[in-house]
């Protein structure tokens, strides 16, 4: 992850504490405005960029975040001593890990092995995963070959036909929905008007969303972006902004949406075209919807939660007393 301030990559014993700032001179300078939010402010009279609030600069006391750091440190150190001192004997067990193949994912049909995806961890990181104390984090994907058992919601409007499925009213990817942090990316086509998805969705009432409208098919300008949130049934912090890449009807494109802290950024084929951010949602998985008059056809779609040390320690309730888990 990079600083808020600087930018600069913040380094993993930092991460332990802070995730947003890469010192404690950045983070009392607090973070800086983006091109996105000089773009943002040209065509939204109403600024997007949330400063972080007072408690959450607050400092934590530096000795029981010491305490924990050291902590981390040596359970991760004394895991990956023990990797390189004992061998992997998975392979005389009937094949690998079984965390290998413990999410209930299915590859998108067609894609190639080389196909272009959000980067994954290294074997030793995936290893730690397998091997560190609490809950792992969340992978799933889906190519639409079967049903749409993993998806809660009204099933109106939704056709699932031969690899591709065509979106109706709100669904809700059910393994997400008590994640955080993440990295959303789904290969979809608009077919009428726009393409709608949300993330940090909690139920059909509260989420953030985000829709892609084509207006001027091909046109430098003829498309934007629509994004905006939604708490207890009502519209909050909506913005239409011009996209910044000309886009086809009826040409798939991959989109991936990454989820952190309080910031949310848009990709498309690789591409940043958005990024904003808000502190009202904090916790939810992700969905796909079709507005009034929009038709869109999904060809696969991934997931893959972020978790860090510390979550990982805190859902193993290893380190916080019972009054401060969260």
């Amino acid at each position: 992850m990079r600083c808020q301030r600087c930018g600069r990559e913040i380094s993993p014993l930092r991460l332990l504490t802070d995730r947003d700032f890469c010192s404690e001179r950045c983070r009392k300078k607090g973070p800086r405005a983006s091109a996105w939010f000089l773009r943002d402010a040209e065509y939204d009279a109403e600024p997007v960029w949330a400063t972080p609030s007072t408690e959450a600069a607050k400092p934590q006391p530096k000795g029981s975040n010491s305490m924990m750091a050291v902590m981390m440190v040596g359970l991760v150190g004394a895991l990956i001593v023990a990797k390189l001192v004992f061998p992997d004997d998975s392979a005389a067990r009937n094949g690998p890990s079984p965390v290998a193949g413990a999410a209930p994912v299915t590859l998108p049909a067609g894609v190639p092995q080389n196909h272009p995806r959000i980067s994954g961890g290294s074997g030793v990181l995936d290893w730690l995963n397998d091997w560190l104390p609490g809950s792992g984090p969340v992978v799933a994907k889906v190519d639409f070959q079967t049903s749409l058992g993993e998806w809660a919601g009204s099933a109106r409007g939704w056709v699932v036909r031969e690899g591709a499925a065509r979106v109706g009213e709100l669904r809700l990817w059910s393994p997400t929905l008590g994640t955080r942090d993440y990295e959303f990316e789904f290969e979809g086509q608009v077919e009428r008007k726009g393409m709608s998805w949300v993330y940090r969705a909690s139920d059909a009432e509260d989420y953030y969303a985000t829709r892609i409208q084509i207006i001027r098919p091909g046109a430098p300008s003829g498309a934007k972006i629509i994004r905006y949130g939604m708490e207890a049934g009502r519209v909050f912090a909506r913005a239409e902004l011009p996209l910044p890449l000309p886009l086809e009807r009826g040409r798939p494109y991959r989109v991936a949406t990454l989820v952190a802290g309080n910031r949310f950024t848009t990709l498309i084929d690789g591409r940043v075209v958005d990024e904003w951010s808000d502190n009202r949602l904090v916790k939810g998985g992700v969905g796909f919807f079709a507005a009034e008059g929009e038709e869109a056809v999904l060809r696969w779609a991934s997931f893959r939660e972020r978790k860090s040390l510390w979550d990982r320690f805190a859902s193993a309730n290893l380190l916080l007393a019972p009054g401060l888990m969260p």
